[in-house]
């Protein structure tokens, strides 16, 4: 009997290089039109340090954190955001307990799991 493998993940998304999605990409032409309409209320001036600031932070909100590759910046930030300040999420640690005369964890038998 042949054995399959059944896949856990059905969606992902689509990629178009080797860094960049297409997530990546509509965020970024969202960024360049906001970029471009926000110039026009810029001092001329200072529109290029805007446009290099704007370039910062298209940079900024599509990169992936090393601690939490599967979210970019953004969805960290606004789940930092929009999470509530009164509650306090426990973390519990699971502790092993290793017998001293058999050096086994618990729920071992000769090595293995039960």
């Amino acid at each position: 009997m042949a054995n399959y493998r059944i896949p856990q993940h059905v969606s992902s998304e689509l990629k178009i290089n080797k860094v960049l999605y297409l997530t990546d990409l509509g965020i970024l032409m969202g960024l360049l039109l906001f970029t471009f309409v926000m110039s026009n209320l810029v001092h001329s001036s200072i529109v290029w340090f805007f446009y290099l600031f704007m370039l910062l932070v298209a940079g900024l909100v599509i990169i992936r954190p090393v601690t939490n590759p599967k979210k970019r910046i953004y969805e960290a930030l606004y789940l930092a955001v929009r999470r509530r300040k009164d509650t306090y999420l426990a973390i519990d640690y699971v502790v092993e307990e290793v017998d001293e005369k058999n050096h086994q964890k618990d729920g071992e038998v000769d090595g293995h799991i039960r």
